[in-house]
């Protein structure tokens, strides 16, 4: 058993807590108050679960009780307004406009919008599903029952802090490992740039933003200890490792696509794959507890530099003095992995300098300041056009379902837009497609279900639907949806086995829904080339900063701090132009963001982000041969160069023209060099180069007539 739990996934373990939440919130409040009361409390517990995901026990009633506070209170306003159209319309409409406002405190507020939906569906079909009680006491029960499973979450989230911080490490690192791969494919190829592979590489870097991020919000927010420390030591690391894959991106085009260059990029990548192997490997013993074969930075290295000079290159070919400087890069890396693997094999807890004050910067904000709502209170705002849209949505459904022949369900085709219309017409489209297909597979599996007399069984069905539905909600949406179709369906089926289901209704009100939702998908539209100029001025801003903190001489531990803080904005902010990237491609061709620009603009803005890096690792690392008066004195002009650039303080005509760059002529020399300075000057002239043609990128992108 022990060995099979290790195998579930954060969302798989979260499933399971959940369907037992909600199973020991039933019997508890059945028990005690009466069955009626029990499955009145299973609706406020299901509401109450959806903000019940991995995180830290610190975190859940914070975030569960609103949920649970807010079925409560709809599902009174729907027992006072019963038995009138006009009424339940109108308490739709402010139900949805106000429960899709909460969007306004990010992503993390997603489940809280939609909680409010599912407990107008819960509370409209409540006649149907338990019998007739006040609304009052209707309400009760439902708040008792999220208040019961908001300390079930509390409760499991304790129980199971170490495995999900675990396992948020193991998604870490696994996203790693897929970013590093794809970046040794695109070495082992550099054949100039491809569609696919560019927009797979956008997509692995948007993974890996989300999965360290998510790793921080687990690892940093742990109670300090032995284990914890070596977490964090362990996370810390793979950030920085994340900066030295990005460098890897830089200079290898220069290798060229004759033999030798063709040769040399294969033993890089190679070396690369080797990195990624071990790093699954590592992934795989902190999941299931396999064991790490012991690693060698300095074997790799002598493997590396005997491949690398096998190669037959062209005598006098300067193109050795990259090849030296790329091996050293890979072999930062190999130092770092083989010190990641020996960290897992410690014994002792050396102190740290992290502590639990410092670690608190980067995790994610928590709380729900009313402050953040003044900033979307205006029709250029996407999370207002998004909460008015989605409300005439949901009362349109309803009302079309009320005068539907099958009108016994309306709400069912309410919740099929609910589920669908997303903030983008990307998420709808593929919900649309994904909600069809699951409730179709939902319907087939009840009418084998319906055979079935045995209500335990079907209990324990529905049981398994609620954890699964959770699970799977936000990785593959078909999955959920089977399992809510499940859940809507054999709940009249618990009351009377042998009933005929109504999985003919079901099906007209998913399509009618769907389609529904995506027609109002094109109302009060929020098109990604709107929110363009925010996301290109929080860019150019969070990279800004970023500059102001690397190109630095010889940091102080607070500045080294400011580092990791400006670098975690910078990579947010390009994750965040990625998203729109990939969301833009499925929206009418008119109001499309053009590929190749916003292409353009993310690789310049890599390049920098990989040329800082790059600088500031050399400055940490190779300080001793650098030297440090042309150090001093070319950080603070190419600081205070690509500021201005990014800033718009000076324009790209303003500053001195940058020479031609030195993949066009000679390599500094690298290979038996004491002296690395020209290798820094160089990356410092090429983040001004890097810094104009990113802002100049995003200029192209801008929509005609809008702010720059």
């Amino acid at each position: 058993m022990r060995a099979w739990l290790r195998r579930l996934e954060a969302a798989h373990l979260n499933g399971l807590s959940v369907a037992l939440g909600v199973t020991f919130t039933h019997a508890l409040v059945g028990a005690g108050f009466g069955e009626t009361a029990g499955l009145a409390a299973v609706g406020g517990a299901v509401c109450a679960s959806l903000m019940d995901l991995p995180n830290p026990p610190q975190r859940v009633l914070s975030r569960v009780l609103p949920a649970a506070a807010a079925a409560g209170l709809v599902t009174l306003l729907v027992g006072l307004a019963d038995g009138s159209l006009a009424l339940t319309l109108a308490l739709i409409a402010v139900v949805g406009f106000l429960s899709l406002m909460t969007l306004a405190w990010g992503l993390r507020a997603g489940p809280l919008s939609f909680s409010p939906v599912v407990a107008l569906v819960f509370a409209m079909a409540w006649d149907r599903t338990a019998g007739s009680t006040s609304p009052g006491m209707h309400a009760l029960w439902v708040g008792l029952g999220g208040a019961v499973y908001a300390l079930w979450a509390r409760l499991s989230a304790v129980l199971l802090r170490r495995r999900y911080r675990e396992l948020a490490l193991v998604a870490a690192l696994r996203a790693t490992v897929q970013r590093m791969r794809s970046r040794a494919a695109r070495i082992a190829l550099a054949v100039g740039p491809d569609e696919a592979r560019i927009r797979a590489s956008i997509a692995d870097d948007v993974v890996l933003a989300e999965a360290l991020q998510a790793a921080r919000d687990q690892v940093f927010a742990a109670r300090p200890s032995r284990h914890s420390r070596r977490q964090t030591d362990l996370l810390l690391a793979l950030i920085e490792l994340r900066d030295l894959l990005l460098a890897s991106r830089l200079d290898t085009e220069g290798l060229g696509q004759d033999f030798p260059g063709r040769q040399w990029r294969s033993a890089l990548a190679d070396a690369l794959r080797q990195l990624a192997d071990v790093l699954a490997a590592l992934a795989d013993t902190l999941s299931d507890g396999r064991p790490l074969q012991p690693v060698s930075a300095a074997v790799w290295r002598e493997q590396l530099a005997a491949r690398l000079a096998d190669v037959q290159a062209p005598p006098g070919d300067d193109r050795a003095h990259l090849v030296s400087a790329l091996e050293i890069r890979v072999g930062h890396m190999m130092d770092d992995v083989c010190a990641m693997v020996g960290r897992q094999a410690r014994t002792d807890d050396p102190d740290s300098p992290w502590t639990p004050e410092k670690l608190a910067h980067f995790v994610s904000p928590e709380g729900w300041p009313l402050a953040a709502l003044k900033a979307h209170l205006t029709l250029q705002s996407s999370v207002m056009r998004h909460a008015l849209r989605s409300a005439l949505a949901l009362t349109l459904a309803y009302a079309l379902g009320a005068a539907l022949p099958w009108a016994a369900h309306p709400f069912w085709l309410m919740l099929s837009v609910a589920v669908v219309l997303r903030g983008n017409l990307e998420q709808t489209l593929s919900r649309r497609n994904e909600r069809i297909v699951g409730t179709i597979q939902g319907c087939l599996l009840v009418l084998l279900l319906a055979q079935v007399n045995s209500v335990p069984l079907l209990s324990l069905c529905f049981v398994a639907a609620v954890g699964i539905a959770h699970a799977y909600v936000n990785r593959r949406y078909r999955v959920a949806a089977t399992a809510a179709t499940l859940m809507a369906l054999l709940q009249p089926l618990m009351l009377a086995p042998g009933s005929d289901p109504a999985v003919g209704e079901r099906l007209a009100d998913t399509l009618i829904g769907a389609a529904l939702a995506w027609l109002f998908s094109f109302v009060l539209p929020s098109w990604e080339r709107a929110a363009l100029p925010r996301l290109a001025g929080q860019l150019r801003a969070a990279l800004a900063r970023h500059a102001d903190h690397m190109l630095r001489w010889v940091p102080s531990a607070e500045e080294q701090l400011a580092q990791r803080l400006s670098r975690q904005q910078a990579y947010a902010a390009l994750a965040a132009l990625a998203g729109a990237a990939q969301r833009t491609r499925v929206e009418p061709e008119h109001v499309r963001l053009p590929d190749a620009e916003i292409e353009a603009a993310l690789s310049h803005g890599y390049r920098l982000m990989a040329l800082l890096g790059a600088v500031q690792h050399q400055v940490r690392r190779r300080s001793e041969r650098l030297d440090a008066g042309q150090a001093e004195q070319a950080l603070p002009q190419a600081r205070a160069d690509c500021m201005a650039l990014l800033q718009r303080e000076a324009v790209a005509g303003a500053l001195p023209a940058e020479p031609p760059d030195a993949e066009a002529g000679r390599w500094p020399e690298h290979r038996g060099q004491r002296d690395l300075t020209p290798w820094l000057l160089r990356r410092l002239r090429l983040c001004r180069i890097e810094a104009r043609e990113l802002v100049a990128a995003l200029d192209r992108l801008q929509p005609a007539g809008d702010p720059p």
